[in-house]
């Protein structure tokens, strides 16, 4: 029997989406959902194909998220114009640079909001780390004060209601946005006079080789990008991937027995469960998938999770394996795609439009889950309805992680 696209909306389809996308893989690549009006493709190939072929599939649909609130960013451009752009900030946020200025900076936030976590308590682990740590770490990198982040918190939340384009919160996140442009102007000024290690210097006096840079409204929209959507994914990217842990003991006692393992564990994790659960591509062109043409003008939408379950390219999908042969594991690849039977995952994408922030994600999310599990060796769920999993917009995530935190071992 055929999936109806109204199954994607349902509340089952939300809680349980495994099932659906299995069917789809094996019986239908191809769907028009014609309650959102986009093309959904489930397979890891066909997702991996869309990434790559950016001049085919443009990431134009986030012109019209993005733009009217916080101002054109590299995620909505193709071409040159986004090419320019990312060789300005990509210097900052990936390799050695990244992990030679910022890594003290993130294990010292870690620290102070691990360190605050009560011993012997009953706490809510997503009010006190996930939700708090990446705009804390968003405030140090970028050299603000170290309060800034209940400011950057405030701009966040509203500015990720206003990209929902209902009134009145769109004009309260329009507003929001120019009141931070204005409140950082000053230290993009300072910073591009006299420049530090923060990010804001790195971004400024970043330069490609042509000598084109970013102008400071630029410089404030990419902040923005990074607080609204790195900030959001890693808040619960850390909680989702602590969930999941704690409900798979096995993996756990591993992961203490030697921390080492928690790169390989993240990158399993990424790869079975992730965050991102879509992306949407406009096509430029007229395209054919599986004998239909899809016409230029139509929005692709590509199912990274389901990609990344797909039985054909990874074992037993389900299962989270810490040594499974078939993923890579590690550091991610921009390049991605799969080489002699071993596949990246697809969770921050592929290609042109990979995720610029993953290597602060992973270290964020990996440096958290460390410290926890250093400072709590019996952290457990609190008794009461386990985490719960379930797709809100295109995100998938635990709707609570409340934990016993046990006796401290520091």
């Amino acid at each position: 029997m055929a999936i109806d696209p109204v199954d994607l909306h349902s509340q089952a389809y939300f809680q349980d989406p495994f099932p659906v996308w299995e069917r789809l893989r094996h019986d239908q690549p191809l769907l028009h959902d014609t309650v959102d009006d986009r093309w959904l493709l489930t397979r890891y190939d066909d997702v991996a194909t869309v990434f790559r072929e950016h001049t085919i599939y443009s990431t134009r649909p986030y012109e019209r998220i993005f733009t009217d609130v916080i101002g054109p960013t590299m995620v909505q451009m193709d071409g040159e114009d986004h090419d320019i752009r990312r060789a300005i900030v990509a210097p900052v946020l990936v390799g050695r640079q990244l992990a030679k200025n910022h890594t003290g900076l993130v294990e010292a936030v870690v620290d102070r909001l691990v360190g605050a976590i009560p011993a012997s308590s009953t706490v809510d682990l997503m009010a006190a780390l996930t939700r708090p740590l990446p705009l804390k770490v968003v405030a140090t990198i970028l050299g603000m004060a170290d309060d800034d982040d209940a400011y950057l918190a405030d701009v966040t939340t509203k500015v990720i209601a206003a990209l929902s384009g209902e009134q009145p919160g769109r004009d309260i996140g329009i507003e929001a946005h120019a009141a931070f442009t204005a409140h950082i102007d000053g230290l993009i000024e300072a910073r591009s006079a006299s420049p530090g290690t923060d990010l804001i210097s790195g971004i400024s006096q970043g330069r490609t080789e042509a000598g084109e840079r970013l102008s400071r409204q630029e410089i404030a929209s990419f902040i923005a990008l990074m607080m609204v959507a790195g900030g959001e994914t890693t808040d619960r990217g850390l909680a989702n991937f602590l969930a999941i842990l704690i409900q798979h003991p096995e993996v756990l006692a591993a992961v203490r027995t030697d921390s080492a393992l928690l790169d390989a564990a993240f990158s399993e994790f990424m790869r079975r469960d992730g965050v991102v659960v879509y992306e949407d591509r406009e096509l430029n062109e007229a395209v054919t998938w599986y004998g239909t043409t899809i016409p230029a003008g139509a929005i692709v939408r590509v199912a990274m999770i389901s990609a990344n379950n797909d039985e054909t390219v990874f074992a037993d999908p389900r299962r989270f394996d810490l040594a499974r042969p078939d993923l890579r594991l590690g550091k991610e690849s921009r390049a991605g795609g799969r080489i002699d039977g071993v596949a990246n995952h697809l969770g921050f994408g592929l290609g042109k439009h990979f995720c610029i922030g993953y290597q602060l994600a992973r270290m964020e999310i990996v440096t958290a889950t460390a410290a926890l599990l250093a400072r709590f060796p019996d952290l457990a769920l609190a008794a009461g309805p386990a985490p719960r999993l379930t797709i809100d917009w295109f995100h998938r995530y635990v709707d609570r992680l409340v934990v016993e935190t046990g006796q401290s071992a520091v």
